[in-house]
């Protein structure tokens, strides 16, 4: 397929995104009804999807601005006069059967003034981010604000962890290396690897598939290094969920620490002990009946609590447009329920640890102050907050120890 004619495609699927269907439902069923896309093109097509998501607003404006209604024609015609120059887009769509509508005049005049339309635009439009967000991501993002926004709009790398139960950095550039996929290795994280050619082939690899190389962003690895994380004691991952952190743990832990893994949804978990399985890892999976059992004996309670995802934006474009108020606060009340359920396991002495995968103080600071005004036999440890300038994904991480018990 030419580009053009995948753009084309792109249409549809936004079109189906846009009527309320999930993005990953809207790709498959585009997919199933074009069985003639092969799997470069279906890549492509996907690729130009998300990248139109992360910025839909941005996207969106200069037509709607004019009148137009948001629909995938608008948002893919102002994607590719980023891309094209405006009189070989008008050619290239003038030549291909896919477009059943060419460039109209009104069209051409918005893509032409693109520029200067947007000088009318807010901060979330420019910065493609929901309004009501606005005071919360200022005050946690401060002077860094515009820049780190701005790296939210842009595609994230793909990064692997290397899994040290099975390989040393050494091991995995190498086996990864014969199959087409070259890595850089990263000063700030001994098991992080930056793919930098070969992205489309990790999946199928051999280091993927026997588990010498797992998927992880480099701020998710860096939540689990931390020094109480370690040989010899007893961790208890309290919302496990698909596991990836607590694979992490036990490639950190060389599986010499007693690590158990629970969740509440036990659907979340139901890949876990495949994956850890490919992994070698020794993990003990946890029902809620069982957990009484471990009630202020672990040394380590990790807590990786649901939130609004405003850290993954640039990965999981969808969960940022489907964010409400509403759906924030819900989290809020969730994370503080999990915060005190979770620290009945932790042990004098011992600590909790809190993440969020979020750039909001809602989720994460404040969160943590709340606990701790209530909970006066915990105190903070150490506070960070993670985002593209000097990690990846946006993270928050706050440790906080226990001291007495009540």
């Amino acid at each position: 397929m030419r580009p053009i004619s995948r753009a084309a495609a792109v249409i549809q699927i936004l079109d189906n995104y846009l009527a309320g269907k999930p993005v990953e439902i809207a790709l498959k069923g585009w997919f199933r009804s074009n069985r003639f896309a092969g799997s470069n093109d279906r890549y492509l097509i996907r690729d130009m999807v998300f990248e139109i998501l992360r910025k839909k607003s941005s996207l969106g404006f200069p037509f709607q601005i004019k009148g137009y209604l948001e629909n995938g024609r608008i948002l893919t015609l102002s994607y590719l006069a980023d891309h094209y120059e405006l009189v070989q887009l008008g050619i290239e769509i003038k030549q291909n059967s896919y477009f059943y509508e060419k460039l109209s005049p009104n069209e051409i005049a918005i893509l032409s003034n693109k520029k200067k339309l947007m000088e009318a635009s807010s901060k979330p439009i420019t910065f493609d981010y929901p309004s009501f967000l606005s005071e919360a991501l200022v005050k946690s993002l401060g002077n860094s604000f515009e820049s780190i926004m701005g790296k939210m709009q842009e595609r994230a790398a793909l990064y692997l962890r290397i899994n040290m139960l099975k390989a040393n950095s050494f091991y995995a550039e190498k086996i990864l290396a014969t199959e087409g996929i070259f890595c850089t290795k990263l000063s700030n994280c001994d098991t992080a690897l930056v793919v930098s050619q070969g992205r489309k082939l990790v999946k199928s690899s051999k280091a993927y598939t026997s588990g010498i190389v797992e998927i992880q962003d480099l701020s998710s690895q860096l939540m689990t290094d931390l020094p109480q994380i370690t040989s010899g004691v007893r961790i208890l991952d309290y919302c496990a969920g698909g596991g990836g952190k607590t694979l992490a743990i036990a490639s950190k832990t060389i599986n010499k620490a007693e690590l158990l893994a629970y969740d509440i949804n036990p659907n979340r978990l139901s890949n876990l002990k495949k994956r850890a399985i490919r992994a070698g890892a020794k993990v003990k999976i946890l029902k809620t009946l069982d957990l009484e059992e471990y009630k202020v004996s672990c040394d380590v309670v990790f807590v990786d609590a649901p939130c609004s995802g405003s850290g993954i934006w640039r990965r999981d474009p969808e969960v940022k447009w489907s964010l409400t108020e509403k759906k924030l606060k819900r989290f809020q009340l969730d994370q503080a329920g999990i915060l005190k359920e979770a620290s009945r396991f932790v042990k004098i002495g011992g600590v909790m640890v809190y993440v969020v995968c979020s750039l909001l103080p809602e989720e994460g600071e404040t969160q943590i102050k709340e606990f701790l005004e209530i909970y006066r036999n915990f105190v903070g440890f150490e506070q960070s907050l993670l985002h593209p300038l000097v990690a990846s994904d946006g993270f928050f991480r706050a440790v906080l120890k226990k001291v007495s018990s009540c």
